[in-house]
Order: structure tokens, then C-alpha cells, then sequence
């Protein structure tokens, strides 16, 4: 086989030798040559200028990245306070209530989007940050761990409730992102519940100082607050349970005084639809829930006397006719009101 250099040595023999068909053949090698060379240097080129435009790019990624962190941070710490804000104003326990919830869902962390500068480490940070500001905020309605009654009608006793009650919440943001990676959700409630676990591994010896979540630092720091928040929080939700099961038309001051003076009451589930049986089984189960992270932590569980009165005064009657699935419902209910009678408690 020819090579190139040969092909054209012949043919520009050819063309001294006259032969017209082969001047033109040589001559359109030596354009598609010099067309090649050029197209190379064009190659060459755009590959700079396409490098150019990759730092560019990443640069205006960057900082894009920057500024949705920057203005983020500025925003949820506007909406964290008017919720406080509003949260001081109301005087209805509901509306605390969902107060509380936007409250929660404002923190940074909930809004983590595993975009841009929010890697795992960011997480932590923000996480970090976000205990930080509550385990302070909080001291604001319960400045001393003096034991805080679920039926007070103090402002700041019940900001201090509402707030506790409802630690859990997760904001639909971080679920829609996080669900579908299987990425544990992060509330302030597991945060505590991760700190306390991480103290009994300190004490324990089975890790040290440095081995500790930044959240966990910042929040044992202030350990008695911690436990004064899951007491409350526990005795709280107990407390709304029995509202509502107990059943009694003229308000919580009545159920109190139905447990002072020793009066049965029954929980009749066949008043209830299947959503309110679903709600007072989730009510059971966070009371559960957090008595085990504080038994877990080594800390007796501390019960409103009234509230226990109450709560144990109370007979449970089911449904006559019931469909397998709403059997099984109440069954559940009735399985955790008698765990939750007999955990061993003290009384306050």
C-alpha cells in the first residue's frame, strides 16, 4: 500500500509528465491537507475555549451555590423569629401548636438539599447551628429544669410545651429529598436523642470527646434542659391524649378535676373514626417513644400526679362490630395505654 508521501511524489512526477488528471488529483490532496491542519488548529480551539467555558461555569456554580446558602441562612433566621414572635402573641394552645411546627421547619437543616455546598458535612453543620440556637431559645420560657405542668395556663410555660410537643417534625422538604436516597430524616428530637445516646458511649468509654457530633456538643452542654424537654414533652402529649379520650365537653380544667376527686371515665373508641384512632395510637406511641429515651439515658420518668389520676381512673370499651383492620387498631391502643400504666413513674 501506498503511503501518502509516495502517493504525491508519483503524482507530481505525473504532473511534470503532463498528465492533467493527476496535477488536480495532487491539487486536491494538498487542499484536503491544509483543510485537515486547519480543522485540527479549529479542534484545538474550541477544546480551549470549551475549557474556558467549563471554569466559567463551575465558577458561576459556585457562586450560585454561595449565594442560595447566604440567602437561605437570612431567610429561615426571618422566618424562625416571626414565628417566635407570633408564637409569644397567641394565646390558643393549637395555634402555638402549629406555630411551633413552621418554627421547626425554618431551621436550615430541614432544608438541606444535596445540592451545591449542602454535602453531608454541610448537614452536620447545619444541624450543629440549628441546636445551638433552640437549646438557647428555649431558655427563654423555662429559664430554670423546674418541673413545668401540662395543664399550666402560664404564656411561657405553654410556649415552652408547644414547642416541646412537637420536636419530632420533619419539615416535607427534607422528606421529598431524603426519601428517596433512604437518608434518615433529622429533626431536633432525634438530635437529642443522638446526643444522649452519644453521652451514654462517652461515659461509657466506647468513645471519647472528639468523637462526639458537633449537635451532641452543643447540646450537652445544657444536659438538664434536655431532660427537663423530653419530661415535658412526654407529659404534654399524655395530657392531650387524655383530653381527648376522656371526653368531657367543659374543658381540661374539668378532666383535672375529674382526676382530683377520683371519677371513672371511659374511652369509648366506637365515637371514634378511624383517623382519630390512628391519631391517639401516634399520641401513645410518641409518649412511649420518649420515656424510652429517657429511661435509655438513665432518668426516671416523671408524670403530672393529676394528669396520672386521670390517665389511670380511665376504662376503655371497643367497638361491637369491627373490621379486622380497625380490631387490630384498637388493639394497639389498648397494648399502649396499658404500657404507659404500668411504666413505673414518679409522680409530681
Amino acid at each position: 500500500m501506498l503511503r501518502d508521501s509516495h502517493l504525491k511524489t508519483l503524482l507530481l512526477l505525473a504532473c511534470v509528465g503532463g498528465l492533467t488528471s493527476a496535477c488536480e488529483m495532487k491539487k486536491n490532496l494538498d487542499d484536503m491537507h491544509k483543510s485537515t491542519v486547519e480543522m485540527n488548529e479549529t479542534t484545538k480551539r474550541m477544546e480551549e475555549k470549551t475549557g474556558e467555558l467549563d471554569k466559567k461555569s463551575e465558577s458561576l456554580d459556585n457562586k450560585t451555590a454561595e449565594l442560595y446558602d447566604a440567602l437561605r441562612q437570612g431567610n429561615a433566621a426571618l422566618l424562625r423569629k416571626e414565628f417566635l414572635q407570633q408564637l409569644n402573641e397567641s394565646k390558643e394552645m393549637a395555634k402555638k401548636l402549629s406555630l411551633g411546627v413552621k418554627y421547626f421547619w425554618a431551621y436550615e437543616f430541614q432544608l438541606w438539599s444535596m445540592q451545591g455546598l449542602d454535602n453531608d458535612h454541610r448537614r452536620e453543620e447545619l444541624a450543629s447551628s440549628a441546636a445551638r440556637e433552640f437549646i438557647r431559645e428555649i431558655h427563654e420560657y423555662a429559664p430554670t429544669e423546674d418541673f413545668i405542668s401540662p395543664t399550666s395556663d402560664d404564656n411561657r410555660d405553654m410556649n415552652f410545651l408547644a414547642l416541646v410537643t412537637i420536636l419530632h417534625e420533619v419539615n416535607d422538604k427534607q422528606k421529598n429529598r431524603v426519601d428517596p436516597k433512604g437518608i434518615e430524616h433529622m429533626s431536633m428530637l432525634s438530635l437529642i436523642e443522638r446526643a444522649l445516646k452519644q453521652k451514654s458511649d462517652l461515659d461509657a468509654g466506647r468513645i471519647s470527646l472528639n468523637d462526639l457530633k458537633a449537635s451532641s456538643y452543643d447540646l450537652l452542654a445544657f444536659e438538664s434542659k434536655l431532660i427537663q424537654i423530653l419530661q415535658a414533652r412526654q407529659n404534654f402529649i399524655l395530657t392531650m391524649l387524655v383530653a381527648k379520650a376522656s371526653n368531657i365537653d367543659k374543658g381540661l380544667k374539668n378532666k383535672v378535676k375529674l382526676g382530683l376527686l377520683g371519677m371513672k371515665w371511659t374511652l369509648d373508641l366506637s365515637k371514634y373514626n378511624d383517623v382519630e384512632v390512628n391519631e391517639m395510637t401516634r399520641y401513645l406511641k410518641a409518649v412511649l417513644d420518649t420515656r424510652k429515651i429517657l429511661k435509655d439515658a438513665g432518668h426516671a420518668i416523671e408524670v403530672d400526679d393529676t394528669i396520672q389520676k386521670v390517665l389511670m381512673n380511665g376504662q376503655i370499651a371497643k367497638a361491637k362490630k369491627q373490621a379486622d383492620v380497625r380490631a387490630a387498631a384498637e388493639g394497639q391502643i389498648i397494648t399502649y395505654i396499658q404500657q404507659v400504666r404500668s411504666a413505673s413513674v414518679v409522680t409530681k
